[in-house]
């Protein structure tokens, strides 16, 4: 029977630790991926969270001696660990640091030469921008404070706009969830490796830290990170090369294939140890097939033809492709949450018991939300038939990317070139979008690259509260909770750095401006060479459709074949260059211990894999806090 304290999750304790802990967090973000490029977003479980969750359970440790009662249970570490990732995910580098670089950059930075002011000033929503000149002056140049009246005047009401635009996203995600919940986790029972490690680490009964293959695997990740480090401090100490290191060749065919990138990351081959064996093999195929392509079009001089084999426009069709998939597996419980949805009177006892809310309240605040999401966006300068498109397409790339995670459990997903806007360019063409549209598009982005998103760490937060057997209306709670205080708490801390130091002084390095030097550059070649539809990317995103059409009909008539569809759109992956070799060693290991030992060797391998996660992640992040608080460069486990 689970002890009293284990039982305890959203207590005022733990509720006091994150309030403390988010700010220190996100200071060290920004000191991490604006001031030393080095990015602990781009990863999943969430490095800096983990080394959080281990000091806590360190302290544990000493609490239990001392007083068993007052020690923090599963469910207390489980809620900090959801609300550090909420907190740590809005806190990103694609999300509210390249929010912020954005609002005041079209003012700012705006000259005779550039003609900014006639391109384009006039359609820039003056409710999601500053363009108060002497609000701007401190936070470009820094040696100010954002504490004074005038400055505050100008900002709350700009980030209390953005905190309305997140939390409608958050809600959408949330009823989102709610639906899909049930045919994800139950039905078809997918494994969410993501979370095993927060689980495996709070489970007193686990026996997660008692397990010697856990240690060996530890001990192997954090002596080579240990290792490494000292090397950078004293390079007489040789260096193991477990990080990126770039190839080129001057003779073909190995020059065909660019730049090639090798790194053999710990966390890496543990974190993919974990994704199902069809999908490691499938991903890996269709990597080297992309690279093929690129190869191909090289030898036989189609380089000619922009963009050629055009491998974004294949994801995008791919994408639209996976969610009709995605609908067709689950239409008999979508019909069902449907039905529920348009009875009259009160819904049937016992069909959305176990969910975070009623699938009444989720369907109908749903579409409430997603049409509030598109009048803020009309709102904000789009016209309403773009700002509908672009509240259903924003949609995609978040579906698709819980999905990978939650059944292949792949740490890092990057589709910058997924998003709404590029579809709509490639679809519509900037021509006929206007400059009113393409000025919207470029301040209404909301994530750059779709590493940190909301979406999955929200169905895992509920699979977490499933396996923990945890309330799910309460973490419906902390996930609202830890949007709405970590958005906060991200905004304060960028907005209070950079007006001690400035954005633009040259400390926090190119990225504190270069997100709205990126786009504002983009909008203004958008506006100045307009284009029409883009019919080769037509094609391409009709040869992904057609392709993931095949491959999952080919997956529901053939289920022993091992080609997944999630592997076509994982290896386009723009992390996947360098993530290459350890799916390769991940895939060889799993499919050596399932031939030869089945599935009982797998299980007793699971702790050994987890070991390399943890021990290269605290010995990595180790090193960071050192780099930050010694103010000087130190070794780096990723990238």
């Amino acid at each position: 029977m689970t002890s009293p304290s284990q039982q305890r999750f959203l207590t005022w304790r733990v509720l006091l630790i994150f309030v403390i802990t988010a700010p220190i967090n996100c200071y060290f973000l920004i000191q991490m991926e604006l001031v030393r490029y080095t990015f602990p977003t781009w990863v999943v479980p969430f490095s800096n969270v983990i080394f959080i969750l281990t000091a806590i359970l360190l302290i544990n440790i000493v609490i239990r001696l001392l007083k068993v009662n007052f020690a923090f249970g599963q469910g207390e570490l489980l809620f900090l660990y959801v609300t550090l990732s909420f907190a740590t995910t809005l806190a990103g580098c694609d999300i509210l640091q390249a929010v912020l670089s954005v609002l005041g950059h079209g003012f700012w930075f705006a000259t005779e030469e550039n003609e900014w002011q006639t391109l384009f000033w006039h359609h820039l929503p003056q409710w999601l921008t500053v363009s108060d000149k002497d609000a701007l002056r401190g936070y470009y140049l820094g040696d100010s404070s954002l504490y004074l009246p005038h400055h505050l005047r100008v900002w709350v009401p700009v980030v209390g706009a953005w905190l309305l635009l997140f939390t409608v996203i958050a809600f959408i995600f949330l009823c989102l969830n709610t639906i899909l919940r049930q045919q994800w986790s139950q039905r078809e029972r997918l494994t969410f490796p993501v979370i095993q490690l927060p689980l495996a680490m709070t489970d007193l009964k686990s026996g997660f830290f008692r397990n010697k293959r856990m240690w060996i695997g530890f001990a192997i990740a954090a002596g080579i990170s240990l290792f490494n480090g000292l090397s950078h401090l004293y390079p007489v100490i040789p260096h193991i090369p477990v990080t990126r290191r770039f190839f080129r060749f001057s003779e073909p065919p190995l020059s065909l294939y660019g730049t090639i990138i090798t790194a053999f990351y710990p966390f890496a081959i543990g974190i993919m140890f974990l994704m199902p064996l069809d999908v490691l093999f499938s991903t890996t195929f269709f990597y080297f097939i992309y690279r093929n392509e690129v190869a191909l079009a090289d030898a036989v001089g189609w380089k000619s033809i922009p963009r050629f084999p055009y491998l974004n426009e294949q994801t995008i069709g791919a994408f639209i492709g996976l969610c009709f998939f995605f609908w067709w597996t689950g239409k008999r419980h979508f019909k069902a949450v449907l039905r529920s949805a348009l009875k009259r009177g009160r819904e049937p006892p016992g069909l959305s018991s176990n969910e975070p809310m009623p699938y009444r309240v989720a369907v109908w605040g749903f579409v409430v939300g997603v049409l509030l999401f598109a009048f803020l966006l009309y709102k904000a300068g789009m016209t309403i038939w773009i700002a509908l498109a672009f509240a259903v397409l924003f949609l995609i790339t978040p579906l698709v990317t819980t999905r990978i995670r939650a059944e292949s459990g792949i740490f890092v997903h990057a589709y910058h070139w997924q998003a709404p806007r590029y579809i709509l360019n490639t679809i519509i063409g900037t021509h006929r979008l206007g400059a009113q549209n393409l000025t919207a598009l470029s301040v209404c982005f909301f994530n750059r690259d779709y590493r940190p998103q909301q979406m999955p760490h929200q169905l895992e937060a509920f699979k977490i509260a499933e396996v923990a057997k945890i309330n799910p209306r309460r973490m419906l709670y902390t996930i609202i909770i830890a949007t709405v205080l970590g958005g906060l708490v991200a905004f304060w801390v960028q907005l209070h750095l950079y007006y001690q130091f400035g954005a633009d002084s040259g400390y926090y390095g190119p990225w504190a401006l270069g997100y709205g030097r990126q786009y504002f550059s983009r909008l203004t070649n958008w506006i100045t060479y307009p284009l029409d539809t883009d019919w080769i990317g037509v094609i391409f995103i009709g040869i992904g459709f057609s392709v993931m059409m095949g491959l999952t009909f080919l997956r529901v008539k053939f289920f022993w074949l091992p080609l997944h569809p999630l592997g076509y759109v994982m290896a386009s992956n723009q992390e996947m260059s360098d993530l290459w070799i350890p799916l390769l060693i991940a895939l060889t290991l799993k499919w050596l211990i399932l031939r030869h030992g089945g599935i009982k060797s797998y299980r007793r391998a699971v702790p050994f894999f987890l070991g390399l996660v943890l021990g290269d992640y605290l010995m990595g992040t180790t090193w960071s806090i050192l780099n930050v608080l010694l103010n000087t460069t130190m070794y780096q486990f990723y990238p």
